[in-house]
């Protein structure tokens, strides 16, 4: 059954956030301010890719990849 595309993007949102978060602190310094600011950039990052791959055609280029 395929997702629609706002459920696709919700789903590829909370899993990109299941990592953006532990990657922040293991990256950084144990400083609260430098966490949340990595966190910050982290997240920015992980939602414009969740929306390039939800609503820019990106699961439908690598689903094409990976079936020749």
């Amino acid at each position: 059954m395929a997702l629609s595309i706002r459920t696709q993007f919700a789903v590829t949102a909370l899993v990109a956030l299941a990592f953006v978060l532990p990657l922040s602190a293991v990256l950084t310094p144990p400083d609260p301010y430098t966490q949340l600011l990595a966190a910050g950039v982290l997240t920015a990052a992980a939602m414009t890719l969740a929306y390039a791959l939800s609503y820019g055609g990106g699961y439908r280029a690598l689903s094409s990849l990976t079936n020749r």
